[in-house]
């Protein structure tokens, strides 16, 4: 971890999409303060997994739903 890395970001994007209307948060939020390839790992995984919810037909888990009761 870099000495110089705030770990006030954190909880400042954490209350961010706490706050954040309903449908507007993302999926994934990636911190990489060391920029040791994160931030393309997860973007890669993340469209992995869209492909394949698409490919086997469960496309309605990449959008929020609101729950009935």
């Amino acid at each position: 971890m870099p000495e110089n890395a705030d770990p006030a970001i954190i909880a400042t994007t954490v209350v961010e999409i706490v706050n954040a209307p309903f449908g507007k948060r993302p999926f994934r939020i990636v911190f990489d303060p060391a920029s040791d390839g994160t931030v393309v790992f997860y973007t890669l995984i993340d469209r992995v997994r869209e492909e394949f919810l698409r490919r086997i037909g469960f496309e309605k888990l990449l959008r929020p739903m609101m729950a009935h009761a």
